[in-house]
């Protein structure tokens, strides 16, 4: 049996309780801070392998990783766990970083940068082209180029020359000077020497703006034509060198009129029938052949005493709708003028809407001005039919999903810069995380379109494919 404790003995037994409780908390302590060290060398671990992996695009070898010098601030390259040294490191006392060592160094500091990274929405649209600059004078010293091409490519690369029609018409006008002009070699046959001719000036064209649909077409075409030379038996009799080009310019201006003037002819003939009295016609930015239409529509009817008013829907930066504008109220129609934040405002009380396109896909996607998707989208919700007026040799038998593939990007300081009203524009430099982003192009998904008008007549989207069969546009 136990003896209870005198009351000499309590003090030494609270003293005991004590520093169990002391050593119980030492103990505790020890284990967090051993298990945190434990975690902190792990996530080291991770950083130092994520910095090597990331090194090898660079290079480096991903068996080394950077560990601190024993003195100052320098980095000096170990081999990992491996136990062999580091390939392509440094030897002793040679002077500079080793490749393999910047490499590392600079995957490190990025894995272990406090900093914000960059805008990753940037990276979805850096395979799309910019705006180059013609580079007019190279051009013309390269010796490759004829004077006309330089021109065209001047004004298509500044905006002066805008439209996929206009772009066409100027492209097959500047090859009609460059067959002129052109003089085959002694050496060489005309056709087959004409097309290696005319190859760096159609990359020169690239380079300044891409092509787009209509203007690959016409090219394509031309090479067509070119090669059927090389089907005629006396081909490679130079005496027939001058009636060679002389068929070439005369095909080339009958694509022009066919394909271009009269296709936009009867389009706007077959558009205008859509057109009624008292009618309110809503379109979007300006697009010739809708242009056209409306002018002769509105001819037509005030000989018969009637008459309709459109509404033109615009947006920034490029302000197309503005021309456009000009041209109708010169003709005495009536027009509003809106942009497109009250597109909805205008399309509620729209009879119908006049798109114009740059191409139109085989699934019957259109490919239009940016803002088209948005004013066909409105149409539909409205329950108002939409019409788009395209040319066939702007078809395409490409399929597309959306319009990130295949766009454009404007100049960032076209959307940035506002000049009627500055103290709007953002300030100067722009934050890292943000992206200025300036498609030129959006795709209207076949739905929302209620019927294709073509110089082969009305359509729906769904009958493209049987547009492309007809009229060999691809």
């Amino acid at each position: 049996m136990s003896t209870p404790p005198t009351p000499a003995s309590a003090p030494a037994a609270a003293a005991a309780v004590t520093q169990k409780a002391d050593q119980q908390a030492d103990k505790a302590a020890k284990a967090a801070a051993k298990k945190a060290q434990a975690n902190a060398a792990k996530e080291a671990k991770k950083a130092k392998r994520a910095a090597a992996v990331a090194a090898r695009g660079g290079g480096a070898d991903p068996r080394t990783v950077e560990t601190p010098a024993a003195a100052g601030g320098a980095t000096t390259s170990a081999p990992a766990q491996s136990g062999r040294p580091a390939a392509g490191a440094t030897p002793a006392g040679a002077s500079g970083p080793s490749r393999h060592r910047r490499a590392i160094a600079a995957a490190a500091a990025a894995a272990s940068s406090t900093n914000a990274p960059g805008n990753p929405a940037s990276n979805f649209f850096s395979h799309l082209p910019t705006p180059n600059d013609p580079g007019t004078p190279a051009a013309f010293q390269s010796g490759k180029l004829h004077p006309t091409i330089v021109r065209l490519g001047v004004l298509i690369a500044s905006g002066t020359l805008r439209g996929a029609s206009a772009r066409t018409y100027g492209v097959l006008s500047a090859f009609q000077d460059v067959v002129r002009d052109y003089a085959c070699p002694e050496t060489a046959v005309f056709w087959k020497d004409l097309s290696t001719h005319i190859s760096p000036m159609i990359a020169y064209l690239e380079t300044c703006r891409p092509k787009g649909v209509g203007v690959g077409n016409a090219i394509r075409w031309f090479k067509s034509e070119i090669t059927k030379l090389g089907e005629n038996p006396d081909a490679e009799n130079r005496e027939n060198e001058a009636a060679q080009k002389e068929y070439l310019v005369k095909a080339i201006d009958g694509y022009i009129s066919e394909r271009i003037d009269m296709a936009g002819q009867v389009i706007a003939d077959n558009a205008k029938e859509k057109v009624r009295d008292e009618d309110t016609i809503v379109v979007f930015a300006r697009s010739s052949v809708v242009e056209r239409a409306l002018l002769e529509a509105w001819a037509e009817m005030q000989a018969r005493g009637e008459s309709f008013n459109v509404v033109v829907v615009d947006s920034r930066p490029l302000h197309e709708g503005r021309a456009l504008l000009a041209s109708l109220t010169a003709a005495g129609v009536p027009c509003t003028y809106t942009l497109l934040p009250l597109a909805s405002t205008a399309i509620a009380r729209a009879d119908l809407v006049l798109l114009g396109a740059s191409a139109l896909h085989s699934d019957g996607a259109l490919h239009s001005r940016a803002g088209t998707a948005v004013v066909a989208m409105l149409a539909k919700e409205h329950r108002v039919p939409v019409v788009a007026c395209v040319e066939t040799f702007k078809l395409s038998e490409r399929v597309t999903l959306d319009d990130l593939a295949a766009n454009e990007l404007g100049h960032p300081e076209d959307i940035l810069s506002i000049p009627n009203a500055k103290k709007l524009e953002l300030h100067k430099p722009l934050p890292d995380l943000l992206t200025p982003l300036n498609l030129l192009y959006d795709l209207t998904p076949p739905e929302n379109i209620t019927a294709v008008c073509t110089e082969l007549g009305f359509v729906p989207p769904s009958s493209v494919p049987t547009l492309l069969g007809k009229s060999g546009a691809a």
